[in-house]
């Protein structure tokens, strides 16, 4: 019996490969929409930064107010410009600006007395996005400035009960310059970086996992391997349908062969086909154009076997649906593409709403992009698509068992 199913499916590959047509559709076409819908989707540097105008007028007779003008300069999200308060007003008035910052005459003396003080901040109103984010980076160029401050005074209370102001003590510095030195030296220290930092790790089986969203080549080649190996089962599956209409297939009836061992032989050729398909656009991906298709094969060569044979059965469940091979071919079209765009074969499911990527996980298209996405963009192993390789399988089974079932072979 295996003899007989090996044999059928032997010459539905003699016949596939023969033609020039699936060659074309099966490798030179699938390769070229590989090349094009990789590059259309290839990472895009985003957008520069927007910089906010900030007109700031310093009327400060210290140097307080220069650091906080220093502070607000060192914020990359802020255009600083030093102007005077009749053009500032001005400038706000006509809403050309985003915002307004005025420091007064007394506002070292104040701060460095220990008192509290609120700067005039005029935000235009007829951008209220501006004016929070200007807020937000002069709140914290004035916490920046503050800490210093907190920072030399507790240095200055310290410095005063260890008698470093003694009168009549030799190279003793003066309370204001030991303040002044002691607020540069905080600043100094703020600015070179934060004394503890946190540094999140994605934790993965590889060492460089990849972006969050795919793109370019890793969107595009496990995804047009998946539109194409749908379209190429589609193709081997609908033969059953000509075999049928010209009545070869009845013939077939009349050798000694059971009519499970013909289906089954026609299927093993379908699916050999469409996996080697679909691993020689992996082995293009990798050798061509550089795309990391995972650390472990083993994970690779599952989620291939597992989604061939769910597209397998899929392919036989339609062919039982239709009369003719037109029917196949236009259902195949009407099915397919809805599956890979909502699968995830043409667009990356990170940039779809919530709710296609709820649906993508009960599509088989869906299971097999995440599963390979796993392996490529996630760096995981053959472990963690195991769940996603079992539910293409069920969805074979169910599909192949209903296909078989409801084939009529004349």
């Amino acid at each position: 019996m295996l003899r007989k199913i090996f044999a059928i499916a032997a010459l539905h590959l003699k016949t596939t490969y023969q033609s020039r047509s699936a060659l074309l559709f099966g490798l030179a076409m699938p390769v070229v929409f590989t090349l094009v819908i990789g590059a259309a989707i290839g990472q895009q540097e985003g957008p520069a930064a927007e910089a906010w105008e900030l007109f700031v007028v310093n009327e400060d007779r210290g140097e307080l107010g220069s650091q906080l003008v220093q502070n607000l300069e060192a914020n990359p999200v802020l255009e600083v410009r030093l102007e005077d308060a009749e053009t500032t007003r001005a400038e706000l008035d006509a809403e050309e600006i985003s915002a307004g910052l005025f420091i007064p005459e007394d506002f070292s003396a104040r701060l460095l007395d220990g008192e509290s003080l609120s700067l005039d901040f005029i935000a235009n109103i007829k951008d209220a996005l501006s004016g929070q984010v200007v807020e937000q980076a002069v709140q914290a160029a004035l916490n920046e400035l503050a800490s210093s401050i907190d920072i030399a005074a507790a240095s200055l209370r310290v410095a005063t009960r260890l008698g470093l102001f003694e009168p009549g003590l030799a190279g003793a510095p003066s309370e204001a310059d030991y303040q002044r030195e002691a607020i540069d030296s905080a600043r100094a220290r703020m600015q070179s970086g934060p004394p503890i930092t946190v540094q999140a790790i994605q934790q993965t089986q590889r060492k460089e996992p990849g972006d969050a969203i795919p793109l370019g080549f890793n969107q595009s080649s496990p995804g047009i391997a998946v539109i194409f190996a749908m379209f190429f089962v589609m193709a081997g599956t609908s033969s059953l349908v000509v075999e049928r209409e010209r009545g070869t297939l009845s013939r077939l009836m009349t050798a000694p062969v059971s009519k499970g061992i013909i289906m089954a032989g026609k299927l093993l050729g379908v699916y050999i086909s469409a996996s080697v398909q679909f691993a020689i656009m992996v082995l293009f991906g990798v050798f061509a154009l550089g795309v990391d298709w995972g650390a472990e094969p083993p994970g690779i060569i599952l989620m291939i076997l597992a989604f061939t044979f769910s597209i397998t059965g899929l392919g036989i469940l339609v062919a039982s649906m239709v009369r003719t091979s037109s029917q196949i071919d236009a259902v195949s079209t009407i099915l397919i593409m809805p599956l890979a765009g909502l699968g995830g074969a043409m667009w990356p499911l990170e940039i779809v709403p919530q709710w296609m990527q709820q649906l993508a996980v009960f599509l088989p298209s869906g299971l097999a992009m995440r599963g390979f996405h796993d392996l490529i963009t996630r760096g995981l192993g053959l472990q963690d698509v195991l769940l996603e390789a079992g539910a293409l399988v069920a969805f074979g089974v169910v599909f192949l068992a209903v296909g078989a079932w409801r084939f009529k072979y004349e």
